[in-house]
């Protein structure tokens, strides 16, 4: 176990961006786009001052306080990716696509709403689960390099070490001759591609996953004048992130060599959301929302394998050569921005409804800690690199009964930069249709998406790293269907 704790440690020290547990992880799991019915998504989401629809309880719980009838329902989706890669001047494109449950819930109206009554109108109580965030995607990144070489990384970070003494993860280069030492040196370091670079480097980063929300809310109507609400809500995490590394060259002995690594992410955390609604007059809605830190306990489990290709074969005949890093656990936890929610809505009569939300958080907030490692590194560089997070979402709903037409626009801000449109924000609209009838209801939705971001493939020397630029174009589609009784 020792052992196994110190190669982790040694993979925290000198990889950015490969490994787990550093500032982009946090920004992962703290950077929520929500998911949920198909309504929610026709309005992008623009519900912190309205209600009647589960999706709320996840943003602001006093919206359950809308709801008039006990009903139950069930949300599916498709969600299509488009990415487009930009290193060394060369461009890449890969496409995804993967299907996923977006909502399922239950509500009960505890109290029955009765438009005479001057107290309590209604007291429901909801249970259930709401997609917030999708982490699936594949990037494919394509460049030749003459530069540097990801196996500098490993050259690097060997020197000066006994061979025997190198960490899994550095013998890992040795043991398939990726790094060998110098001759006559005190363990000085080399690597076949050093010095004459130009190789071909391909990068395909895949991502599995998402996470998702149970609520636990109760909440209620007070003369139509006040709603108020609370969610209990437990987190889930679940993602496996595959890296595949391979360079080759056309020229010298040395072939090409691969390099893989695997990440599996389990993680479980709660929160607790409390929320109210206001209608100072009875077109106006005015909800306000506040949503502890998510405390999560984390495991992620990772795996790295690595093999060369040579083209003169060795005394034995191998002209190739595979190692593996074996498999290590490590638990941690992990604690979410704290969140503030505002809304505004008027309610046009029975012709239309008009939304806006504002979200709050400092993503510079998130921490990571464990019993045995402090994380300090990790926590001062999220702090540093990320600050206040600004969200704005908008929708429409015009009623023409019993068919309902839905449009939004939602902008969600980049964590390291107040500029509109900066890098790592994400732009989307939406459309949306629905029915009803007395008792059951079905919504149809879109949603596009965009956004711009960089990836760091590694750092080598004195500070000098690789990097590339990505955008992702998103389409997601939700169907829900509803029955009220």
């Amino acid at each position: 176990m020792v052992k196994k704790l110190s190669t982790i440690l040694f993979i925290f020290s000198f990889a950015v961006n490969i490994f787990a547990q550093n500032e982009n992880d946090a920004l992962r799991y703290s950077f929520l786009t929500y998911g949920g019915t198909a309504r929610y998504m026709g309005m992008s989401g623009a519900f912190s001052a309205l209600g009647a629809d589960f999706s709320v309880l996840s943003t602001n719980p006093a919206g359950i306080g809308s709801f008039k009838k006990s009903r139950v329902m069930f949300s599916a989706g498709a969600i299509m990716m488009n990415t487009g890669a930009n290193y060394m001047g060369e461009n890449t494109q890969d496409d995804y696509v993967r299907s996923n449950i977006n909502n399922l819930g239950l509500i009960l109206n505890l109290k029955t709403y009765d438009p005479e009554e001057t107290g309590w109108k209604t007291v429901t109580f909801g249970v259930g689960y709401n997609y917030l965030q999708n982490l699936s995607n594949s990037i494919t990144i394509e460049g030749t390099n003459t530069n540097s070489s990801l196996l500098d990384l490993f050259m690097i970070n060997s020197d000066g070490t006994h061979p025997e003494d190198l960490s899994d993860w550095l013998w890992m280069a040795f043991d398939t001759y990726a790094t060998d030492t110098l001759p006559n040196s005190d363990y000085t370091y080399i690597n076949p591609l050093y010095g004459s670079y130009g190789e071909r480097q391909r990068r395909l980063i895949e991502t599995q996953g998402g996470i998702g929300e149970w609520v636990f809310s109760l909440g209620g109507n007070y003369a139509d004048f006040i709603q108020i609400g609370a969610t209990f809500g437990i987190q889930n995490i679940r993602s496996k992130y595959t890296l595949s590394h391979t360079e080759s060259t056309e020229s010298g002995d040395f072939k090409s060599f691969d390099y893989t690594e695997t990440i599996e992410t389990k993680g479980v955390g709660s929160n607790f959301k409390i929320g109210m609604i206001i209608r100072p007059v009875h077109f106006v809605r005015i909800g306000l929302a506040f949503h502890t830190p998510t405390f999560y306990s984390m495991t992620d489990v990772y795996s790295y394998k690595m093999s060369t290709y040579w083209r003169t074969p060795d005394s034995d005949g191998n002209t190739e050569y595979h190692s593996s890093a074996g498999e290590y656990e490590y638990s941690y936890e992990y604690y979410s921005p704290f969140r503030t929610v505002a809304g505004l809505a008027f309610v046009l009569w029975k012709y239309a409804i008009v939304s806006a939300d504002y979200e709050y958080l400092d993503y510079g907030k998130s921490r990571f800690r464990a019993d045995d490692y402090d994380f300090e590194t990790e926590n001062n560089t999220i702090k540093e690199k990320f600050g206040n997070g600004h969200n704005l979402r908008a929708g429409i709903e015009i009623r023409l009964a019993p068919v309902y037409l839905r449009g939004g626009l939602s902008y969600y801000g980049s964590a390291s930069s107040e500029k509109f449109k900066a890098t790592g924000s994400v732009s989307g609209y939406s459309l949306g249709i629905g029915l009803k009838t007395r008792t059951v209801y079905i919504d149809f939705a879109f949603r596009h998406s965009y956004t711009k971001n960089n990836y760091l493939l590694y750092e080598y020397d004195q500070g000098l790293s690789e990097n590339a630029n990505y955008n992702i174009s998103k389409d997601q589609i939700n169907f829900t269907l509803g029955y009220k009784f």
